[in-house]
């Protein structure tokens, strides 16, 4: 009997992080190259760098625009002890997570500590695949992992549905970014955008593949979901915000005021928001990725800012809203995925653009599955072309 061959995945995943999307589309990418008959290795790097490194990755964050993101690391753990009832909820959900993580992704996992040891692992593989979420950017550039710049000249490098995750490269990257993305054998990205930058800055042609999560039926994740539970069997508004604008609050309370539905809401994701204390009639802290899924395939309404939520919001044929989590005019936003997604399957009029009630326009669902179904189809095939 032939060996399978053996594909080393790069994932986005960070012990105690609690996104419910990079879970699933990380479990959706290997659970899908497993379906096509590989056998799959998360390839999980523990980093060992001097005070040196450590500073040139701070100092490449600040020039690439990330300082909210290093204020946050810095700030969160004074926050977690100054609010003891938010500690303990975060605590909750990261339990439930963690058991998601610890039997779905886990028993993938390879470590390998120090980077010769990672290095050295690539030639482990027959072909090594970043994944998808946004794993490119400027401020991942300097570690040398998700951009494959770890793997052996003699490895293929395949991204799929890789995602920059800001509208422009800073300057000070665009030559590096161009070398690195001219090392990968095919490369596979989320949005329109992404594309672009693929083929402004390197020799490279790129595709728009469907994230992981879409490369899965909704007859798959209910039976993924099949488990799961819920606090209600009455209808229900479900919010998931991850930013913090207050707008996208309002219109969810509006149209509470207008259906008398009450209000399911997922608390403090990327921060601690203290203006959500006092929104919902709802908020659950245990809940794993699958429950998050069954909140969604379940709900009346759904209200917001991540793209995510909007797949399986489609991919369970609800009525939804999606407010933009970042200002049009920041270059290091992340809405370009939410355009190109509604782009692709036609449903622009699915953006908040001031009044919530629109979420009562129904959807052609029909027409948006077939579109669906032909993005699937072109994204699977060019999974398997760029592994066989």
């Amino acid at each position: 009997m032939e060996n399978k061959k053996k594909i080393g995945c790069v994932i986005a995943y960070t012990k105690g992080h609690n996104n419910y999307g990079t879970s699933l589309q990380g479990y959706a990418m290997l659970k899908k190259i497993q379906q096509l008959g590989y056998e799959v290795e998360v390839i999980q790097y523990t980093k060992r760098l001097s005070v040196w490194q450590k500073m040139k990755f701070v100092v490449n964050a600040l020039r690439a625009g990330e300082w909210k993101n290093i204020k946050h690391r810095l700030t969160d753990k004074q926050i977690l002890k100054k609010y003891p009832a938010y500690a303990a909820g975060i605590a909750e959900r990261t339990k439930a997570v963690d058991a998601y993580k610890q039997k779905k992704l886990t028993p993938l996992f390879h470590e390998y500590i120090g980077y010769d040891a990672l290095h050295k692992s690539s030639l482990n593989y027959d072909a090594v695949v970043v994944g998808s979420d946004q794993v490119w950017t400027p401020m991942s550039l300097p570690n040398k992992f998700f951009n494959l710049l770890f793997v052996d000249d003699r490895v293929r490098k395949v991204a799929y549905a890789s995602s920059f995750g800001v509208s422009e490269i800073p300057s000070f990257q665009r030559k590096a970014t161009g070398a690195y993305l001219d090392r990968f054998y095919k490369i596979g990205v989320r949005e329109q955008r992404g594309k672009e930058i693929v083929e402004e800055l390197s020799h490279q042609k790129a595709t728009i593949v469907a994230d992981p999560t879409m490369l899965l039926s909704r007859e798959e994740w209910e039976q993924e979901i099949a488990d799961a539970h819920t606090t209600t069997n009455e209808p229900y508004i479900f919010c998931y915000f991850l930013g913090t604008n207050q707008e996208a609050r309002k219109a969810a309370n509006e149209l509470k005021a207008k259906t008398g539905y009450k209000i399911i809401t997922i608390r403090h994701m990327d921060e601690y928001v203290p203006e959500d204390e006092q929104f919902g009639d709802e908020a659950p802290y245990s809940i794993d990725p699958n429950d998050f899924v069954k909140y969604i395939s379940r709900a009346a309404y759904i209200c917001t800012d991540s793209f995510h939520c909007t797949v399986f919001s489609i991919l369970f044929h609800r009525q939804f809203m999606t407010f933009y989590r970042f200002a049009a005019t920041n270059k290091t936003g992340r809405n370009s995925r939410i355009d190109s997604l509604f782009n692709i399957l036609g449903l622009q009029n699915r953006l908040y653009a001031g009044n919530v009630f629109a979420i009562d326009h129904l959807i052609t669902y029909d027409k948006v599955d077939e579109k669906l179904k032909k993005l699937r189809e072109n994204s699977l095939a060019f999974l398997k072309s760029s592994l066989s």
